[in-house]
């Protein structure tokens, strides 16, 4: 397993030796000695984390610090100020650095405030974060909220149910409960790409009512951070159209986006109250 990088920048070359030879073995190192040198490396490295010296030359480590944050590309990259000036040091925590480490210090003070600082940075990330199924209909793909999903099983025998839309008219019974399927190709106005045996039914709760939606493929959870979505506040024209209201963001994977969508978005609060009645009517006219 490869060792988080690090780029350690600072104009001393006795820092740099220094940080390095407490460092190595935890971190693989890169280094800079200027502001603009590390900023370029910033950019094309990506590290887990930046050292900063504040005076330096060609650019101060303030400017490098400003200029990161206002990179969506190097935002979330923390940054622990190395510095031996207090006041101009604790104004860069305002700024968005991490952490502040006053020259000189100590082997186990240096290791101790690069972990904690990067520990801290990864809880962050996780913050935001959402756990999802990925889900397949004909050529369509899209993903769930995981804490919206009951169950996922294969698509069992269905039973016709005798009122209804179109993509409404069957139901199941799982261990002894009656589920309506929600057809989620029909409601899309797509094709099923694979036959109703190889199908999968994901169980979601909305409002008191369960409800089976019928797909094609589920993919196993998976958890993404909040750097790979972007939510539906951040998307353009989220506000228009039929997934207004069931528009969560859009989850990055793959060099593609992907819509997450709050399930309840297929079927309408209307028909969710009239769920129970209909599988009533459906079983009462089975047992007639």
């Amino acid at each position: 397993m490869s060792l988080p990088s690090l780029l350690l920048v600072d104009d001393s070359d006795a820092i740099l030796a220094l940080e390095r030879a407490i460092l190595s073995g935890h971190y693989t190192i890169h280094t800079a000695s200027n502001g603009r040198e590390a900023l370029e490396k910033v950019g094309r490295l990506r590290p887990a984390a930046v050292l900063l010296d504040l005076s330096m030359p060609e650019m101060d480590g303030d400017e490098v610090l400003q200029r990161m944050k206002a990179d969506p590309a190097t935002a979330d990259i923390p940054v622990i100020i190395i510095s031996s000036e207090k006041s101009r040091a604790e104004a860069c925590l305002g700024l968005g650095a991490e952490a502040f480490l006053a020259k000189p210090f100590r082997a186990d003070e240096l290791l101790q405030t690069v972990g904690e600082a990067m520990a801290s940075a990864r809880q962050r990330a996780r913050t935001g974060s959402l756990l999802v199924l990925r889900v397949t209909v004909g050529e369509l793909e899209f993903a769930i909220p995981l804490d919206a999903v009951r169950e996922v099983l294969l698509h069992p025998a269905t039973r016709p149910l005798p009122t209804g839309p179109v993509y409404l008219r069957e139901y199941v019974e799982v261990r002894g409960a009656a589920l309506c399927v929600l057809d989620v190709a029909r409601r899309l106005g797509v094709e099923h790409k694979l036959s109703r045996v190889e199908r999968m039914l994901v169980v979601i709760e909305a409002e008191g009512v369960s409800l089976a939606l019928a797909v094609d493929a589920v993919k196993d959870p998976e958890e993404y951070a909040a750097a790979d979505i972007d939510r539906r506040e951040r998307v353009g024209g989220a506000e228009h159209g039929p997934l207004r209201e069931g528009l969560i963001g859009m989850l990055k994977v793959g060099g593609r986006s992907l819509p997450i969508l709050d399930p309840r978005v297929f079927v309408s609060r209307g028909l969710l109250r009239e769920l129970p009645a209909m599988l009533e009517a459906a079983e009462a006219g089975r047992d007639a």
